[in-house]
Parts: structure tokens; sequence; C-alpha cells
């Protein structure tokens, strides 16, 4: 019997396009592909404001919420707010009930003008897949200085290729 397909959401936090934080994603998701993973890019800029502050039911919040809910590897991808991430990706992750990410593999992925602000992805994306009791992995901090002419540099893609093999390996092994 074929082992059952995996899935992979990422979650784009990023208010405005271009975003460097929502290509890592992308180029994630491109790997989880061609690893056999099905994939899905959520971008928290396309849902409805009044659906992501509980004022107003939104079908597009439901679903996204649900394909988060369905996944066995979740990325959540944030440019640096105010030294943590973006209001938009944090609203999404409120909505979202108790323990819906219990045993998923979380994948932080966080872009800063600076290196100092590197372990945001620590005491920011962590503790939000925590709180929903997602397993979070070793993700991607990456700064300005890691692309050239607007694309990731090769050692930021090497270090992609390999966080998205380790998110797989351990969705595999634990059955997420």
């Amino acid at each position: 019997m074929p082992a059952a397909t995996l899935s992979a959401v990422a979650i784009s936090g990023s208010p405005r396009a271009p975003s460097k934080s929502k290509l890592l994603a992308e180029l994630l998701l491109e790997e989880l592909g061609r690893q056999g993973h099905d994939t899905r890019m959520i971008d928290v800029a396309d849902l409805p404001a009044e659906a992501l502050v509980a004022r107003a039911p939104a079908p597009e919040v439901d679903g996204a919420i649900a394909a988060v809910g369905a996944a066995s590897i979740v990325i959540a991808a944030t440019p640096t707010y105010r030294a943590l991430y973006t209001g938009v990706l944090k609203a999404l992750f409120d909505l979202m009930p108790q323990a819906h990410l219990r045993g998923k593999i979380c994948v932080p992925v966080q872009t800063g003008s600076a290196p100092q602000h590197f372990l945001a992805v620590e005491y920011g994306l962590r503790p939000l897949f925590a709180s929903l009791e997602g397993v979070a992995i070793a993700g991607v901090y990456a700064t300005d200085d890691q692309f050239v002419d607007g694309a990731p540099s090769e050692p930021l893609r090497q270090r992609l290729r390999d966080v998205a093999l380790a998110a797989a390996e351990l969705a595999r092994a634990t059955g997420a």
C-alpha cells in the first residue's frame, strides 16, 4: 500500500507585496512539492480584514484555518515587525482553535533588515506554534544581505532545502 501523501501549508504574514518572507515560503513549498507533498500558500493580506479581527465570518478565513488543520507541515513566514512578527499573522493564529497544530511539524521563517533580530524566531514564532501545540523545528531567519537582486543567495537556498528535508523527514517519521 502506498504511503499517504503529506501536505504542507505556508502562511505568508506579510502585509506587502513583493515580500521576501513570502518568497522564502514559496521556495520551501516548491521543495516540499518536489518531495511529493501537496502544497498550499495562504496569503493573510488577501483575507478579509473584518474576519481576521473576528467581526464577521468569511469562508476564506474558515478555509485557511481548515487547510492549516489538515496539513502535516505548517510554515509561518513573516517579516520582522517591532522585533517580532506581523499583526496580521497573529490575527490568523488567534482565530485557530486550541490544539489546532497538535503534532504538526511547524517551520518558522522570518526576514529582517539586520541580524540583531534573529532571535525573534525563538521568542516569537516558536511560542506561537507551541501555544497551539505545534512541534517547531529550526527554521530560517534571513537578512537583506542574504538576497542578491531580490533573490535568495545560494547559501540561503541551501538552508531552505535543508529545512524542507528535515520537515518532511519529521512529518513522515511522526505520521503528522
